[in-house]
């Protein structure tokens, strides 16, 4: 899962990962990885085995995102740590490899979801990142 987001993150410089999950049910497993970049939304498919790109990019232009989710991305941009981050940490503290990963708003609040495969089964790792430090 982190080299998938690694690689697609490397299609666009500057780009940053604000959804990823892995797709087993197809012929070949793949990750999907969503990333931010230029305000617009790519949409990448990262073979499982191979780590190559599989099938075409899609772009989607942020202002064509329901509200939320815009809001979501705007403040994605605020914070310090970053999806990649939230991964690592969720992986150790559910002593397991992430499978899927991604933004969520509980009370206002934006978090990081991560699920993990531990042991026979699925956990998922909530974790609040901190705020971009002010700047003055």
């Amino acid at each position: 899962l982190s080299q998938a987001m690694a690689i697609a993150e490397a299609l666009h410089a500057g780009a940053m990962t604000a959804d990823v999950s892995f797709d087993g049910a197809s012929d070949s497993p793949v990750y999907r990885v969503k990333t931010l970049h230029n305000d617009r939304i790519w949409q990448h498919a990262v073979d499982a085995t191979t780590g190559k790109i599989v099938g075409g990019e899609a772009a989607l232009p942020l202002k064509e995102l329901d509200a939320e989710d815009r809001s979501n991305l705007v403040a994605l941009k605020t914070i310090r740590h970053r999806l990649p981050d939230a991964v690592r940490v969720a992986e150790r503290a559910a002593s397991g490899k992430a499978v899927s990963g991604g933004l969520i708003r509980e009370r206002g609040r934006l978090n990081f979801a991560i699920v993990v495969m531990s042991g026979n089964g699925l956990k998922e790792v909530i974790l609040q990142p901190p705020r971009a430090a002010s700047r003055r």
